[in-house]
């Protein structure tokens, strides 16, 4: 029985939402928590947007990435509510993943873990909030020797040591023909 009372009484429930969820091996009720269910499938759809090529992907590609990293798309009112469920758990989905660079083509140089454990916005926070494109994808800072990089006004001085140690950190990844690929932390 989950809940008290009789047809027209009031009713007060016997079990809370999250003991019915847990497992009947390990004392619960064993109702699958749908919310988490879906978290899961829609986290599955970025993988396989990221990692594979079919159809459906080179369809959402064009339809709605338009060759931009995917970390970096926004929702949009008129986006499918497919769509708008997995840009709702894509922020959650890159906090456990990284971004193997090939040909920088896919990966965010602000938003993706590449470079390290770390996304260089959260690692350089005052640049990042400087630049006027905070969409910019690798492949296109790396292969523009750094010169696509344009902030709001001059980086000099202690902005210009934070510039040079993003760079030397930078430098350290050589672009490919091979596409990017994402991988769990």
């Amino acid at each position: 029985m989950l809940w008290q009372g009789g047809h027209n009484s009031k009713k007060y429930h016997l079990v809370d939402w999250d003991t019915m969820c847990i497992p009947k091996d390990q004392g619960g009720l064993g109702v699958l928590d749908l919310n988490s269910m879906n978290k899961c499938l829609l986290s599955k759809w970025i993988w396989k947007i990221e990692n594979s090529d079919g159809l459906w992907q080179k369809i959402l590609k064009e339809k709605y990435i338009k060759g931009k990293p995917l970390i970096s798309i926004r929702k949009k009112q008129s986006d499918s509510h497919f769509w708008k469920g997995i840009l709702n758990v894509k922020d959650m989905f890159y906090k456990f993943c990284r971004k193997k660079v090939g040909n920088g083509s896919s990966t965010s140089f602000w938003e993706n873990m590449w470079c390290g454990d770390f996304t260089l916005a959260d690692k350089f926070p005052r640049l990042f909030n400087l630049a006027l494109n905070k969409e910019i994808s690798v492949d296109k800072v790396l292969s523009s020797d750094f010169n696509a990089l344009s902030f709001r006004r001059r980086i000099v001085g202690d902005l210009g040591n934070m510039f040079e140690a993003l760079k030397s950190l930078c430098c350290q990844t050589t672009l490919t023909v091979d596409d990017d690929r994402v991988h769990w932390t």
